[in-house]
């Protein structure tokens, strides 16, 4: 007879499970397809993620395929970055720089200038208008890859073109791909001379680069602070006369070849959407041994965006005896090693 409460209490405690099992069991069915609807949902923000740093339809299909961000900085109400592709050797395949549909819809154009490059020429104070150059300039970076001689981007947006006049001066997008280290660039002093340049600095920048590493004939259009000189074809457009769409001029500091520079109509993008390439024009011979492009593209992506690219990379070695720039990290030096210097 003790044994027929505990017996009662035993029978009791399973009913109550049993029933626990039951209420359990449709909620856990009631739960699949919100786990499901979640999963789709969390795998969609994935993908999206994970392309919204290359639109193949901005790129095409070859050249979206391993394209990856490197660096992105704010530009109006979007961004401009940097992206880039490498082979299994860590050899550059392709660099970008994309300006995104959002970016491109609302560039800054007031004030023309974002101050970063101004000489005081009165000394009554800056003048954004009469003091400064460079337009809005933002900087960003490249990956360390084997032998690639650029090192730096710096980008700028010129709202209303610059001199010299018929060949620059419409709305444009600079692009300098910088062999000069980032920290020796920032020596180049501003100052009253041509476009904001130190005049010491200016006769700097200016001084010849000796064949065989100079473009034979190129001249024009002069020296900027926190730049160095930039020289043109002058005999392609749009120094020709001939239509201004995508450019191409070299930078020169102290003798050498400092930067490489494509510059893009700004216009000619928006209205022509293009995806046009064009061969890079080279010098006879280089100074630092390592991958150079052949080829430079333009292109307006479905969405909106401008991307332009440096293709088709090539090794080039550097003649016995060439003495590379001390200036010039990054890149594969005459002897085969690799110098970083940032």
């Amino acid at each position: 007879m003790s044994m027929a409460p505990e017996t009662t209490e035993r029978k009791q405690a399973a009913g109550r499970q049993a029933s626990l099992r039951l209420w359990r069991w449709p909620l856990v069915l009631s739960l699949i397809p919100l786990l499901t609807l979640s999963f789709v949902f969390a795998a969609t923000a994935t993908r999206s993620n994970a392309s919204a740093a290359v639109e193949p339809d901005s790129l095409g299909p070859d050249i979206a395929r391993g394209l990856k961000s490197f660096n992105k900085v704010s530009l109006g109400g979007g961004f401009v970055e940097t992206l880039y592709s490498a082979d299994s050797s860590n050899q550059p395949q392709t660099l970008a720089v994309r300006v995104d549909a959002a970016a491109m819809n609302s560039l800054p154009t007031t004030p023309v200038q974002d101050g970063q490059t101004c000489f005081d020429k009165t000394g009554a104070g800056i003048d954004l208008a009469t003091d400064c150059a460079s337009g809005h300039e933002r900087d960003l970076w490249f990956p360390k890859l084997s032998g690639l001689p650029f090192q730096w981007l710096m980008f700028n947006w010129q709202a209303h073109g610059h001199g010299p006049a018929h060949v620059f001066d419409k709305p444009h997008f600079d692009m300098h791909f910088f062999i000069q280290d980032f920290t020796e660039r920032n020596r180049i002093r501003t100052g009253p001379c041509n476009l904001v340049i130190n005049c010491d600095d200016e006769a700097t920048a200016q001084k010849p680069v000796p064949a065989p590493y100079a473009p034979e004939g190129w001249g024009m259009p002069g020296a900027a602070g926190r730049m160095g000189n930039h020289i043109i074809d002058p005999n392609a457009a749009p120094a020709n006369g001939g239509p201004f769409t995508q450019a191409f001029a070299y930078g020169t500091w102290d003798g050498h070849i400092s930067f490489w520079e494509p510059v893009i109509n700004r216009d000619w993008v928006v209205s022509a959407k293009p995806s046009e390439c064009r061969a890079v024009p080279q010098t006879p011979a280089v100074e630092l041994t390592g991958f150079y492009p052949t080829q430079m593209c333009t292109r307006y992506g479905t969405n909106g965006d401008l991307t332009f690219t440096l293709e088709n990379f090539v090794k080039r070695t550097a003649p016995a005896g060439a003495q590379p720039p001390a200036w010039a990290g990054g890149a594969t030096q005459a002897n085969g090693s690799a110098t970083h210097s940032h």
